[in-house]
């Protein structure tokens, strides 16, 4: 019998689909099951490996990668008796936790508020942070002790115990027990309102060196600390501490043994910065590293062994003849300087600016004295070309000269996008271009790192802040030398610049100046004395240097390569210590492999890794950190 059915659009669909290739049966959504198909086991994966302990990577909002770790048992106290009194005086305890409670979110932390001290438990892995808990009975005084005792880490704020349960002062001795000295307070009306870290520190090494953080005005007055190891001062805008307070820190930490727990003190209270969070938590992700005893292996800012990089330049400008005293004097020290040349001044004088671009380096500083800043592009390149082609009228060749000082330090993107097209290879910029002490590219569109132009910011006092400070010969030598000292202590880029119209040879700069040259030469071990164009390519062959370090709780695993051409000289790495004094002990993986030329203790927390020369190439190494 003949099957005269007809099969309805329904079953004619069907076995159309039916006879389709499986990844064509998902349509348009096909990718979206594949995705999912694969991202939920990878997430059941890393979940219940995160759960055994892994280390899970975050990305803040400036782009540092950090790491937290499920291993971490981090307990916030919500003090009751520093409620209880705060509500007294009408305030309110959860303005000083939530931003506690915000970053330890953000970081994706397990944590567990308690106000039960007593109940502390697991103190070898645990983290107690103390969010300006003013008031501790004198149980929970003990049994903060006992937490320390047996191995747990303390982070305390502000004035922590300083009055007990019932609110009456006590003193700072609870403080003093976490290794803080307390010398008083600073008044909030005063202009020290900047927290400026140090760089490749323990507690700081995944932020430029020198930091400004920025500390808001509060009811909370900073305290005046001391102690073991700081990791930042507080000082004004200018990074210029109060000379009462050289001697402080803001940040407090140390380690009396291997057994008892590390500590932290910070110096300011939750308020300070809860409005403005996201550097800080950079930075906090590094002291719960520290206090939780995770290892760390940094590249070093600087090459071979130098904590600090220290350029002197010149502004040429009127009184051009006293370049060559100020010449003269780094010379007989053999200490590198640059000359910025005002070209308008510098042909009436062409001798003396042969000289110099014979003896020392030799930049642009513009043809007139005035600004680029909001100059049309074609007037900014009109008269960079007028610059270029003065300076050619007494130097031919000009190919050495990549600098440029813009006059009054008045430049914009605009400038800085001729001086890329005019070849120029980098700038030295204000105080205001970076909240560091580090060089930075510009970031032109369509560079690399290779051919971007870099930028140098003035971080030191110039003489003309000298001048208007009224300070006399050795007042003006002392504060040279006192900006340096917070410069190697920062770990920073720092430039010194002066006026040639202020270097007469019987002008209170030129006599203050050659004590400054005589600290540095007693400090040249610690201070890359170097000239700019040193810096800037040590900056481009630093970027060529590629490391990851990740950490298996019992070794570190350091992978190291070396792009490009060239070969590097000095490169340094900073191994931040899980115990305190121990000098690690670095392997290479590969049979015959490269062995680090020194590893040495810089502090008791921190330990330098130097190569004498890294060639193009991959190098993998472990660390270990047993104790002698």
């Amino acid at each position: 019998m003949t099957n005269n059915h007809l099969p309805n659009e329904t079953e004619s669909t069907a076995d159309e689909f039916l006879h389709r290739p499986v990844f064509r049966r998902f349509g348009m959504y096909f990718h979206f099951y594949l995705i999912a198909g694969l991202a939920l086991p990878i997430l059941i994966y890393l979940t219940m490996m995160h759960d055994y302990g892994w280390r899970m990577p975050t990305l803040d909002s400036s782009g540092v990668v950090g790491f937290t770790s499920a291993k971490r048992n981090v307990l916030l106290y919500a003090s009751p008796q520093t409620k209880n009194l705060m509500q007294g005086m009408g305030g309110n305890y959860d303005v000083l936790l939530m931003p506690w409670r915000q970053y330890l979110k953000d970081r994706n932390q397990r944590f567990k508020e308690t106000s039960e001290l007593k109940d502390l438990r697991d103190a070898a892995s645990s983290l107690l942070i103390l969010p300006s808990a003013i008031a501790l009975s004198t149980e929970e005084r003990q049994a903060i002790e006992l937490f320390r005792s047996q191995g747990g880490a303390v982070l305390a704020t502000w004035a922590a115990g300083s009055r007990d349960a019932k609110g009456d002062w006590q003193g700072w001795q609870f403080l003093e027990s976490l290794g803080a000295r307390v010398l008083g307070e600073l008044n909030i009306n005063q202009a020290a309102n900047h927290l400026i870290l140090n760089g490749n520190s323990a507690l700081s090494h995944h932020l430029p060196a020198g930091q400004r953080l920025y500390l808001a005005p509060t009811s909370e007055s900073l305290l005046r600390l001391q102690g073991d190891m700081v990791a930042g001062r507080i000082t004004n805008w200018a990074r210029v501490p109060q000379a009462a307070q050289r001697s402080e820190g803001g940040v407090i930490y140390t380690e009396t043994s291997a057994s008892i727990g590390r500590s932290v003190v910070l110096a300011f209270a939750e308020s300070a910065w809860a409005d403005h969070p996201k550097t800080y938590y950079s930075f906090f992700d590094d002291v719960f590293r520290w206090l939780s005893r995770e290892p760390s292996i940094i590249q070093a800012t600087w090459p071979h062994h130098f904590r600090a990089a220290q350029v002197v330049e010149m502004d040429t400008e009127e009184g051009f003849p006293n370049a060559e005293n100020f010449g003269s004097m780094l010379k007989a020290v053999n200490i590198p300087a640059a000359f910025y040349v005002l070209t308008s001044v510098g042909i009436q004088y062409p001798e003396v600016l042969k000289r110099l671009h014979r003896d020392f380096e030799v930049g642009y500083h513009g043809e007139i004295h005035t600004g680029f800043k909001d100059e049309s592009e074609s007037k900014q390149f009109q008269r960079l070309q007028t610059m270029k082609k003065e300076m050619q009228s007494v130097i031919p060749d000009t190919r050495r000269m990549v600098g440029f000082r813009a006059p009054t330090e008045g430049y914009d993107a605009t400038t800085e996008q001729i001086l890329h097209q005019m070849g120029l290879g980098y700038h030295v910029a204000d105080p205001n271009r970076t909240e560091g002490r580090l060089p930075l590219f510009a970031k032109i569109d369509g560079t690399t790192t290779a051919n971007d132009l870099v930028v140098l910011p003035r971080t030191q006092r110039d003489d003309i802040n000298f001048n208007q400070e009224n300070l006399g010969v050795e007042q003006t030598t002392q504060a040279m030398i006192q900006d340096a000292e917070l410069l190697l202590e920062n770990g920073g880029l720092g430039i010194l610049s002066v006026h040639s119209q202020n270097f007469a040879a019987d002008s209170l700069l030129a006599r203050a100046f050659p004590g400054y040259l005589l600290y540095l030469k007693q400090n040249q071990q610690q201070f890359w004395l170097a000239s700019p164009r040193q810096v800037v390519d040590w900056w481009r062959a630093r970027e060529n240097v590629k490391m990851s370090a990740e950490f298996d709780g019992v070794r570190m695993a350091l992978n190291i390569s070396v792009v490009g051409n060239d070969p590097i000289q000095g490169v340094t790495f900073i191994a931040i210590l899980p115990r305190k004094g121990i000098v690690p002990n670095v392997k290479p993986l590969k049979v015959g492999g490269l062995k680090p030329q020194s590893v040495q203790l810089l502090d008791p927390y921190r330990a330098a890794i130097s190569f004498d020369t890294l060639k193009p190439g991959h190098y993998s190494y472990q660390v270990t950190f047993d104790p002698s």
